[in-house]
């Protein structure tokens, strides 16, 4: 069965993992990342199948040397354009962003069939014509479809001794989270935190709002929410959008204190979460 979709639409402004991509292999790098989107969007939809014999024909049908394909894709997942952990333990190509588009893309469709263990996003379980393919459940009701299929291997994440489902918070933002703010620790209150800041912004975004909490001192989930709602009440919702207001913010000596300057500390931010309600 083709799940895919004929068109998918191409930012104008990528953001700077593609620019490290073209920077390290040129245009070269930034044709095969397209090339590997349009085999994803194009059958499966929101994944492909990415093993040595896959690599190797897909060299062979665009004239590319195998080892610099290789190269690139390695690059491609270091740089999380790709998600390391679907990679590592399913040897398929996919992340976040591919995920949602290709959801939104599919509204229409008559039926989108969907790999529970390969999810990476939230999916409307009310809308009757997704099913969901699990690895050893079998589960019916009007709404949604489970389908067991041939594997034996469980997906979870050891959250101080809860499981918790991976497939719906991208393993990089948990990794991060628990060793740079929460000291190995995950409450699944913090988890669900996340997931809904997923449905508002760009995944890389929240991973680069956690990054800034650790450079500026102040390791905690409540400051990490506070710079996420600065950005999306401003309507930046990419990491694209907000570097832009990053580097503008920088230029603008005279420009308010914000998320950006050297002297900006938590009881501002408290300030500006406040403010923005």
């Amino acid at each position: 069965m083709n799940s895919g979709i004929p068109f998918v639409p191409l930012d104008v402004a990528l953001d700077d993992k593609f620019a490290l991509i073209e920077a390290e292999f040129g245009l070269k790098g930034f044709a095969v990342i397209v090339k590997i989107f349009q085999k994803i969007y194009g059958f499966q939809g929101y994944y492909c199948e990415w093993t040595n014999d896959v690599a190797l024909l897909f060299a062979k049908d665009n004239c590319i040397n195998s080892n610099a394909v290789s190269e690139i894709v390695k690059a491609a997942i270091k740089r999380g354009i790709f998600n390391s952990r679907l990679f590592e333990e399913y040897q398929i190509l996919t992340s976040h962003g591919i995920q949602k588009r290709y959801l939104k893309a599919a509204e229409r469709k008559a039926r989108i069939e969907l790999r529970k263990e390969y999810l990476l996003v939230k999916v409307d379980l009310n809308k009757k014509n997704v099913a969901i393919l699990s690895e050893n459940v079998t589960e019916t009701d009007e709404n949604v479809t489970d389908l067991s299929v041939n594997k034996t291997k469980q997906n979870k994440i050891k959250l101080n001794e809860t499981n918790m489902p991976s497939a719906v918070v991208p393993q990089n933002l948990i990794d991060f989270y628990q060793e740079n703010i929460s000291r190995n620790y995950l409450t699944p209150r913090e988890l669900d935190n996340i997931k809904f800041w997923l449905d508002k912004v760009d995944e890389d975004v929240i991973l680069w709002a956690m990054q800034q909490a650790v450079d500026y001192k102040k390791p905690s989930w409540k400051y990490i929410e506070g710079i996420l709602k600065n950005h999306f009440n401003a309507g930046r919702t990419t990491l694209v959008a907000v570097k832009d207001a990053q580097r503008t913010y920088k230029v603008q000596k005279d420009a308010p204190k914000g998320v950006y300057d050297d002297s900006f500390d938590y009881d501002e931010l408290e300030k500006i979460m406040q403010e923005k309600g």
